[in-house]
C-alpha cells in the first residue's frame, strides 16, 4: 500500500511540476503579448485564449499537491476553539466532504467531456479548438484531488497530520 501511495505522490508531483511550467508559460506569453503590442502595435492571436485554458490546467493540476502539503487556505474561526480531538474530527469531516464534492464533480465532468468529444464541440474563439481540450483536466484533476482528500482524512485519523497543520491560517 505504501508503494501505491508513493506512486500517487509522484503523480501529484508531476502534475504540480506541469502546473508550474504552465504558469511560467502564461507569464512569458503575457510578456510576449505586451511587447508585441508595444513594438508592433498588435499581439499574437490566441494568447489570451490559450492562457485562459492554461490557467484552468494550473488550478486542476496543482490542487492535489497543494492539499497534500497542507497549503490550501483554511478558515479556522470555528475550529480554533475546539479541542484537539474536535479539530481532528472536523478535519476528517471536511476531508470527506471535499472528497465527495470532488468525486461528484469528476463524474459529471467525465460525462461533459465525453459528450463534447462525441458531438465534436469546438470553442468558438480566436482559435477554434475542441472543447474537450479545455475540459479533460477537470475530471482528471478532481479525481486526483478527491483521492487526496481521502488520503488526508486517513492521515488525520492516524495522527500523521497534526491539527495545527490543518487548522491554522496565516494572514
Amino acid at each position: 500500500m505504501k508503494t501505491i501511495g508513493k506512486l500517487f505522490d509522484r503523480l501529484e508531483d508531476g502534475m504540480a511540476a506541469a502546473a508550474a511550467c504552465l504558469l511560467l508559460a502564461i507569464m512569458l506569453a503575457t510578456v510576449v503579448k505586451v511587447v508585441g503590442r508595444a513594438l508592433f502595435n498588435h499581439g499574437i492571436m490566441g494568447i489570451d485564449q490559450i492562457s485562459g485554458t492554461m490557467m484552468v490546467y494550473v488550478a486542476f493540476l496543482g490542487a492535489a499537491w497543494v492539499l497534500r502539503n497542507e497549503g490550501h487556505i483554511t478558515i479556522d474561526i470555528l475550529t480554533s476553539n475546539l479541542s484537539e480531538q474536535g479539530q481532528r474530527i472536523m478535519g476528517i469531516i471536511a476531508s470527506i466532504v471535499g472528497a465527495v464534492a470532488c468525486l461528484v464533480i469528476a463524474y459529471f465532468a467525465v460525462i461533459a467531456t465525453g459528450l463534447s468529444i462525441k458531438r465534436g464541440v469546438m470553442v468558438a474563439a480566436e482559435l477554434e479548438i475542441p472543447r474537450a481540450i479545455n475540459l479533460w483536466v477537470i475530471p482528471f484533476g478532481c479525481a486526483v484531488l478527491g483521492i487526496e482528500f481521502i488520503r488526508r482524512a486517513i492521515r488525520i485519523k492516524k495522527g500523521i497530520v497534526l491539527t495545527s497543520e490543518f487548522v491554522t491560517a496565516e494572514a
